[in-house]
């Protein structure tokens, strides 16, 4: 009886009556539909853990795993380019395009005064039609002349950057932690509150060294993994290659 449990579920799943990040029904609710004991739910739905398809976490209940791909964490980290390396299709919303006084925190990452004139974006990251992401990007106004026009044309950060005359540009540090979204959050990412967001704290710069960019990213843990990758390492000297 528990593969029968196990097919309806999985059926369910593939056909999306239970999308990603769903809560399952109960063990308490499958014993009393189905007649069994609990046993035999448990291994329908181990099973389905088993195949990837579920996430299972004690005392919370169960829910329909959402697809990961994995996010290289370099010098010229680009969230889109690691979506399209991983496969999948990437589509961003605007929400906030605003000049703003600001933030101490920010100020204080941009190495200027509390209260500077900021270009904020704020934007949400969409994975294969699922809300990965909320990014909020700070520039300090005079640096980025026309760049919200530029960027209401064509969409892109790095589009709009080059131009306005700023070819390249590169991570200069990332700090990352994790929290619990808000409701707000959880609501916009369309994701439980239990799972945590990973936040990531970047810092770039231009090819001369000036930071030109402070951002925050607020990602599903359950739908980006985030690695670290560590530029090559030179040869010694002397070294050749063939």
């Amino acid at each position: 009886m528990w593969d029968t449990i196990a097919t309806d579920l999985e059926r369910a799943i593939t056909e999306r009556r239970l999308a990603p990040g769903d809560k399952l029904p109960s063990e308490q609710q499958l014993v009393r539909k189905y007649y069994v004991n609990r046993h035999m739910v448990r291994r329908a739905l181990s099973r389905l853990v088993q195949k990837g398809l579920i996430i299972s976490h004690q005392g919370r209940g169960s829910y329909v795993s959402r697809s990961t791909f994995q996010m290289p964490i370099t010098q010229r980290t680009r969230f889109s380019q690691s979506v399209r390396a991983a496969g999948a299709v990437h589509s961003s919303q605007t929400l906030r395009l605003e000049v703003i006084p600001g933030p101490a925190d920010v100020a204080r990452e941009l190495e200027v005064k509390a209260g500077t004139a900021m270009l904020r974006l704020q934007r949400l990251s969409v994975v294969d039609g699922q809300a990965t992401g909320i990014s909020d990007h700070y520039f300090v106004a005079v640096r980025v002349p026309g760049f919200a026009e530029v960027y209401e044309q064509c969409g892109s950060i790095t589009a709009t950057l080059i131009t306005i005359g700023i070819h390249d540009y590169v991570r200069l540090r990332t700090r990352i932690h994790a929290r619990l979204p808000t409701p707000g959050e959880a609501q916009l990412l369309g994701m439980p509150q239990h799972v945590p967001l990973i936040i990531t704290r970047a810092t770039n710069v231009d090819l001369d060294g000036a930071i030109l960019e402070y951002g925050e990213a607020r990602l599903a843990a359950d739908r980006v993994e985030l690695v670290m990758q560590s530029p090559p390492t030179p040869e010694p000297n002397g070294a050749s290659g063939s």
